[in-house]
């Protein structure tokens, strides 16, 4: 079994953060999905082949940057018949900041249509969730 990467270190960039010194609301989304893309990327999954259904986020606290970087993990994934329901958080200063819950579909491009997870991607993800 290999491992694969459950955290991302996600850059901040200087339009990122607000006059009030912390990283708008609409911007964590950018950082979710960039640290999601990263590891389900791992898992043979790209960015184009799932869109998002569903979202649930909670605003723990303000995610005030430290450095050039914030921190994302993943925390869970449950894998369906055509979609995947992830758990991540970013965090601050080892506390988490953001909580997340992510629904993702996995999507057949040239058709603009759902499509099953393939036998390896289920694989890779099971064993991801046991690697959690």
């Amino acid at each position: 079994m290999t491992t694969r990467p459950t955290t991302h270190q996600v850059q901040v960039r200087w339009p990122d953060v607000d006059a009030l010194g912390h990283v708008n609301h609409s911007t964590v989304l950018a950082y979710l999905e960039v640290g999601r893309d990263a590891v389900l990327s791992a898992c043979g999954i790209a960015a184009q082949d799932c869109v998002v259904r569903h979202c649930t986020i909670d605003y723990v606290r303000e995610v005030r940057p430290q450095g050039p970087h914030v921190e994302y993990r993943f925390d869970d994934v449950v894998p369906g018949r055509t979609s995947i329901r992830v758990e991540e958080r970013l965090m601050q200063v080892g506390e988490t900041a953001v909580a997340s819950a992510f629904v993702l579909v996995m999507w057949n491009g040239a058709e603009h249509a759902p499509r099953e997870l393939t036998p390896a991607e289920r694989d890779a993800l099971l064993n991801l969730k046991k690697e959690l």
